[in-house]
């Protein structure tokens, strides 16, 4: 099963996790990453209103040099206790961040804006993830990869850190970076794609 688009589909989005994810529809899309700052998250009252913005933010700038496109902007966070934990830009703050995690629950929240032309809608999961407790010895290791410090709150999922996941309440790959079956489901709506060799649109 894969689907089709009368439009051109942009990802606005360098990250390789969401490229898979999207490119699970089969349909042909281009990345081209959004090119400005991210807002700072104190500007915010909430973090989803922070995710809301970032996703957005990065779906109109690129839809504003594509106005015939369906361009997809997606951005994901992770939460504790109200505070937001970015991509760590030490070590120590990645050790910080785990430390932070270790056998407790926290929010993924991953929001997704799809723009084509003047119209735009937006939507968010939140996922529940609760860590097993962390060896400090487990923490050391893996902060001396590579693998903390591209992803939100200093792990992802879908790497060996995902080793550190006791359970998730809700979509997996939200948590990876793109809700795609819930994305799927609106652009079928949208009528942005349809079913390939049905004919008709979703």
């Amino acid at each position: 099963m894969k689907f089709k688009s009368d439009f051109p589909v942009i990802l606005a989005s360098q990250s390789p996790r969401r490229q898979e994810l999207l490119s699970m529809l089969g349909v042909h899309f281009q990345v081209i990453p959004s090119l400005q700052d991210e807002p700072d998250p104190q500007d915010f009252q909430t973090p989803l209103g922070y995710v809301l913005a970032c996703a957005a933010q990065k779906a109109q700038e690129v839809a504003s040099a594509h106005q015939e496109a369906v361009v997809i902007g997606s951005d994901t966070i992770v939460v504790l206790d109200g505070e937001i934990l970015l991509k760590p830009k030490s070590k120590e703050q990645a050790k910080s961040y785990l430390q932070k995690l270790s056998g407790r629950t926290h929010e993924v929240i991953t929001a997704v804006t799809v723009v084509k032309g003047n119209s735009e809608q937006s939507f968010h999961e939140a996922v529940n993830v609760t860590f097993f407790e962390l060896p400090e010895a487990w923490i050391n290791a893996y902060i001396e990869t590579e693998d903390p410090y591209d992803k939100a709150g200093a792990y992802g999922i879908q790497t060996v850190s995902g080793l550190f996941v006791k359970g998730i309440q809700g979509d997996y790959n939200a948590v990876v970076g793109l809700p795609v079956a819930e994305l799927t489901q609106k652009l079928a709506a949208a009528g942005f794609i349809s079913l390939e060799g049905s004919g008709v649109r979703c």
